[in-house]
């Protein structure tokens, strides 16, 4: 498989300092990126001059490109997509690092599995600043199943998009299948572009490969990410897309402990939203159940109530 080829593909909007970070990690790559391909959604040029300095001295073609009008988190990543001539690609945000490592290692699954369609790795959790917490670290991949024992090809490729194995990026897919996926529209899912897109993956392809070593860091940066904003639905409409969606036989209890394990954020959200019909509708789900009478059910019921 030594005719593969790799971009990395990152969306940005108005973080010129994280993404030179984001992208001097793809530049200390053991083994390089044939492109990297940035889609800019700041509204002024700022991120626009960084790249260009970087450019002049960059051994790996930076491919940069300002969209006017912005085209939104999700267009923003499909239209990177589209962009991608290489063989394969990694998603990576702007705020994120890839380890020296990721690059090779992930491309080294094909060589064992040609025929696989994406390969992850572990993910640091860092500071703003970089500092790695090795605690919760381990407890990030513990709940998202990177663990020693799964590691390897994934015996059921709709399991990895459900229980989220499969990470938000940092992944290398082959690029014709993300443009054959795409992202959806936020009409359609809401800030769970991402859980949608990995969900359809895992329905739609076979061929998954978790590698058990860290291939990224995750950074927790000052300003949040989306999913921690107060008018992020992203837990809700992960749950919404997960009720909504056609699953094989055999996936229903999946489903429906991923639901329980989303249905007090999800209410949280839609209460914080005003969507008090929704969240009453999930208070008495299920998916909620004896959660209910807890201490942290009573509270958000009162939230519900008041």
């Amino acid at each position: 498989m030594s005719g593969n080829t790799v971009s990395v593909c990152i969306p940005t909007r108005h973080r010129s300092d994280l993404l030179t970070e984001a992208i001097l990690s793809c530049l200390a790559q053991t083994r390089l990126p044939d492109a990297i391909l940035i889609a800019d959604d700041s509204e002024d040029s700022v991120t626009e001059e960084t790249v260009a300095k970087l450019q002049e001295t960059t051994p790996v073609p930076i491919q940069y490109r300002r969209n006017s009008p912005p085209l939104g988190q999700n267009e923003n990543t499909n239209s990177l997509f589209d962009r991608a001539t290489t063989t394969h690609l990694i998603l990576l945000h702007d705020d994120d690092w890839l380890l020296p490592n990721a690059i090779g290692d992930l491309l080294n699954c094909w060589m064992e599995y040609p025929n696989l369609t994406a390969a992850y790795g572990k993910q640091y959790v860092a500071s703003h600043d970089g500092t790695i917490d090795v605690s919760r670290s381990h407890g990030l991949n513990t709940a998202y199943h990177r663990t020693s024992e799964r590691a390897g090809l994934q015996p059921r490729s709709w399991e990895v998009g459900i229980l989220q194995q499969f990470p938000n990026d940092c992944y290398m897919v082959k690029s014709d299948v993300a443009r054959a996926v795409r992202w959806r529209a936020v009409s359609e899912v809401g800030d769970g572009g991402d859980f949608d897109f990995g969900l359809r993956m895992g329905l739609q392809n076979d061929g998954f490969f978790f590698l058990d070593t860290y291939t990224a860091k995750y950074r927790e940066t000052a300003s949040g990410s989306i999913s921690a904003s107060d008018s992020s639905d992203t837990a809700l409409s992960s749950y919404r897309v997960l009720r909504q969606m056609n699953l094989p036989e055999g996936a229903e209890k999946l489903r429906d402990l991923k639901m329980k394990n989303l249905a007090p954020r999800a209410m949280m959200q839609a209460i914080k939203l005003g969507r008090k019909k929704e969240a009453a509708q999930i208070y008495f789900s299920k998916h909620h159940g004896r959660r209910a009478f807890t201490l942290g059910g009573i509270r958000r019921l009162l939230l519900l109530l008041s």
